[in-house]
């Protein structure tokens, strides 16, 4: 099992880098599924698929579990091939976020490779938590590719 580092705070959000770019990403989903929406003919009731399909495309797509275990919160979030120090960790006493990034070159040795699926991934996952916590006491490992 892997530790990841955890950056912990409490208190002003906005002297961490991370919200800003989440911010980013966030603005970049509306974007997206707006156009969706405008794509569908500006029809009513799909607005949650959208906005959905929307977060998966610009965020990226993990399962993630959160549990209330009775005097802690915990979560698991897949993370397959990503190493621990992919990871990163920010907790806040409201939320965790998670982002994972890897590069990955596809050069390959051969020129046999004819396609591939594999590329460079950025994966973002907030993750709001039911009631306040100590944002300290915060501690990440990543094992088999769940964190």
């Amino acid at each position: 099992m892997a530790n990841v580092e955890v950056q912990k705070f409490n208190g002003d959000k906005s002297r961490f880098p991370i919200f800003a770019e989440l911010a980013k990403r966030f603005d970049s989903v509306r974007r997206r599924a707006f156009e969706l929406f405008e794509t569908r003919g500006r029809g009513d009731g799909n607005d949650l698929e959208d906005w959905l399909k929307a977060e998966r495309e610009m965020l990226g797509s993990c399962p993630s579990e959160l549990k209330d275990t009775g005097n802690a919160f915990e979560t698991q979030i897949a993370l397959p091939g990503f190493d621990a120090k992919d990871v990163q960790v920010t907790a806040s006493e409201d939320e965790l976020i998670v982002r994972a990034g890897s590069k990955k070159e596809t050069k390959s040795e051969s020129d046999n490779v004819l396609w591939t699926e594999f590329s460079s991934c950025d994966i973002y996952r907030r993750i709001p938590l039911p009631s306040s916590v100590d944002a300290e006491k915060t501690t990440a490992s990543l094992e088999k590719g769940i964190l």
